[in-house]
């Protein structure tokens, strides 16, 4: 499945809980699988970076600015913002943000 952004949104890769914490890692590349909860689930909801896929045409000109964005930038985007969207072959979650809930460029 292709997604592409319309209008203003912005494609996010969000980084995984286990790219951002060394346990989580150490665990996986070990062989070692957890059983997690609902906890687990906040924690990820929590994560607010990711990296830009692809954006819509009119990004960022309602704000009479240049598009700052390029496809592989790390991002840091409002913690609640967007829509959480699934590929259904991969199962690999992304999310789709208006170009207002990105409030920092990472470099």
């Amino acid at each position: 499945m292709i997604i592409k952004p319309i209008l203003h949104r912005i494609l996010v890769k969000p980084d995984t809980l286990e790219s951002k914490d060394k346990v989580f890692a150490a665990a996986r590349a070990a062989g070692i699988a957890f059983e997690f909860s609902n906890e687990r689930q906040r924690e990820q909801m929590a994560i607010d970076t990711g990296e830009v896929l692809d954006f819509g045409p009119t990004v960022f000109k309602d704000f009479g600015s240049e598009n700052p964005l390029q496809i592989g930038d790390k991002v840091v985007f409002a913690r609640y913002g967007g829509k959480t969207i699934e590929d259904p072959e991969t199962n690999i979650k992304y999310v789709l943000l208006n170009d207002e809930d990105v409030i920092a460029l990472l470099k």
